[in-house]
């Protein structure tokens, strides 16, 4: 169910628009961690070794969601999104004009 309703969120909140802007890290990790924990619930695998720095920042991110259920997580996913729609709708918007105006 979530991941159809993820995939809603990305298809009424395209990146395809957005001109140069590129996620941050922090960004991606938020996704990542509400997806996990809507998709699966609060972390309870092993946090990853030391060899493994993007696994740990990745089981960092989830396991700080704690308790949080799922309905809540696909909640705060869906308005992540509309918060990166909004960031990339304005700038789309200045990329348009200054090269109206050049």
């Amino acid at each position: 169910m979530f991941n159809e309703t993820a995939e809603q969120s990305v298809e009424m909140y395209p990146f395809g628009h957005c001109g140069s802007f590129q996620p941050t890290n922090e960004m991606m990790l938020k996704f990542y961690s509400f997806y996990k924990q809507a998709t699966q619930g609060p972390c309870n695998i092993p946090r990853p070794g030391f060899w493994d720095p993007i696994g740990r920042y990745k089981w960092d991110a989830w396991s700080a969601l704690g308790d949080m259920s799922k309905e809540e997580a696909m909640i705060a996913y869906v308005e992540e999104m509309k918060k990166v729609n909004l960031l990339t709708s304005g700038r789309y918007l200045l990329e348009q004009i200054f090269h109206e105006l050049n």
